[in-house]
């Protein structure tokens, strides 16, 4: 994953498993396929085809659950 600016150097980060679209606009968050839950949407870096969303304003976490504010392509 590219980073704009310098590379985080602190933090546990986990890389988690592609999601699978679906025709809603939640999505479950895994790990090696078991269930992963972070602490809150900012706690989290979400990239879609190479673009970083922003936190609250395009997705938000619920449980091992990221909502996105708009549903993506079925096929992507």
């Amino acid at each position: 994953m590219a980073y704009v600016g310098r590379t985080p150097i602190v933090g546990n980060f986990v890389k988690l498993d592609a999601i699978v679209t679906s025709a809603t606009a939640t999505y479950n968050l895994l790990n090696g396929g078991v269930a992963y839950f972070p602490q809150t949407a900012n706690n989290c870096i979400v990239s879609l085809n190479g673009v970083i969303q922003s936190p609250t304003s395009a997705y938000t976490i619920s449980g091992s659950t990221i909502i996105l504010t708009f549903k993506l392509p079925l096929g992507s």
